[in-house]
């Protein structure tokens, strides 16, 4: 008999899921508001969602609307509406990732065909922004690369910067946006990075295992020191979703992190993402670590105690979590919180989900401005607070 997909037996439920749904809130309540806020537009996912009979359509869905906003751009620029086409190239690329993503099949032709799509309008967007935006990769053991987009803040000196970590089901292309970004304008540089098992790292077979990606941070952190726009005192992480393990366990590695932000919690046991949330998790996450055998996937993850990293952690840190999370509920983030030492504050928003869209116009300022205020002026030893937000 032929091997099925972790929790194949649930298909049927996932498909009937998104065909009574007309938008992707069914899947992860929220996340309308996050897309909204990094640049999707509404029309384009009422489309997708409408058109998608199952879960096997989405990504032929966002590959058509990703196809028409390329479109869009190229004849854009043969007008030399160089600001517009930069636009279009933007969305297209959102979109293209969106198509690539859904397909958790290392070597399938569909999957390299929508990540080609995505590489080639972030180039064409890069170019349009005229040095704005510069794309990098640094080698981080031996034959694996991470990758990385730097959005330089403009003025002269140097000035604190934050290193972006995109979760499970993003990319460095997708946040944040530059035509919106909430650190450049307060005067931060920001660099975002796919890190092992995320978009360009798949693309080159560079995988997750349960302790590298802390070691491709400090490799950009090695990098970012060296520039001469970067104060190496003021180097701020910030992760979202899974993204807020990965910078606990970098942060716990990595002296030079002085400031750190959680967003969108995975931060404790992992059953609940894995094994009672919709079956997408654990498949893209296996894809992630290149691991086809439950079984010993369930061993390596059951051994994922993240408390044990933020007990090393020095840095000041802020977790922002919702009270509904579907993943991480917040019995764990509090459990989680009891094991850092380090100064904390914690906030936890009410009545939101996960994907924390119901508030995206909200945190992503209020975390910007708690990086810069926190870099320039770290908290205090033994600071402990928390905020409950309505």
């Amino acid at each position: 008999m032929r091997q099925q997909a972790p929790r194949a037996n649930q298909n049927w439920i996932f498909d009937n899921f998104l065909k009574m749904s007309t938008n992707e809130d069914v899947l992860h309540p929220g996340i309308l508001g996050l897309r909204l806020e990094r640049g999707f537009k509404h029309q384009d996912m009422e489309r997708v969602f409408h058109a998608a009979q199952g879960r096997r359509a989405l990504p032929k869905e966002w590959s058509k609307i990703a196809q028409e906003q390329e479109d869009k751009g190229t004849r854009a620029l043969e007008k030399g509406r160089r600001v517009t086409a930069g636009q279009y190239f933007h969305r297209a690329m959102l979109y293209w990732g969106r198509a690539q993503h859904l397909i958790p099949v290392d070597g399938s032709p569909k999957k390299i065909e929508y990540y080609n799509g995505l590489a080639r309008c972030r180039d064409k967007m890069i170019e349009l922004l005229d040095g704005a935006v510069t794309k990098q990769s640094f080698e981080f053991a031996p034959g694996k690369s991470t990758y990385t987009l730097y959005q330089a803040a403009p003025g002269e000196g140097r000035k604190p910067t934050v290193l972006y970590i995109p979760g499970m089901d993003a990319a460095k292309e997708d946040y944040p946006s530059p035509y919106n970004n909430e650190f450049t304008r307060r005067g931060m540089n920001l660099c975002a990075m796919d890190g092992p098992g995320q978009g360009e790292c798949n693309m080159n077979k560079v995988w997750l295992t349960p302790d590298n990606y802390a070691q491709a941070v400090k490799r950009v952190i090695d990098w970012l020191v060296t520039r001469d726009d970067v104060d190496p005192t003021r180097i701020g992480v910030f992760g979202a979703s899974m993204g807020t393990r990965w910078g606990v366990e970098a942060a716990a590695i990595d002296p030079r992190i002085s400031a750190l932000v959680g967003q969108m919690p995975c931060v404790g046991p992992l059953d609940i993402i894995f094994e009672q949330a919709q079956p997408n998790f654990k498949r893209i996450y296996m894809y992630m670590c290149n691991m086809k055998d439950e079984a010993a996937f369930d061993a390596m993850v059951s051994g994922l105690d993240l408390r044990t990293h933020a007990a090393k952690m020095t840095c000041s840190y802020l977790l922002a979590g919702g009270e509904m999370d579907e993943l991480c509920p917040p019995e764990d983030m509090r459990d989680f919180l009891k094991a850092v030492t380090a100064p904390k504050e914690f906030w936890l928003y009410e009545g939101v989900f996960h994907p924390m869209g119901e508030v995206a116009g909200e945190i992503n300022p209020a975390i910007a401005d708690w990086l810069l205020e926190t870099l320039n002026n770290p908290l205090p030893a033994g600071y402990d607070r928390t905020v409950i937000i309505e």
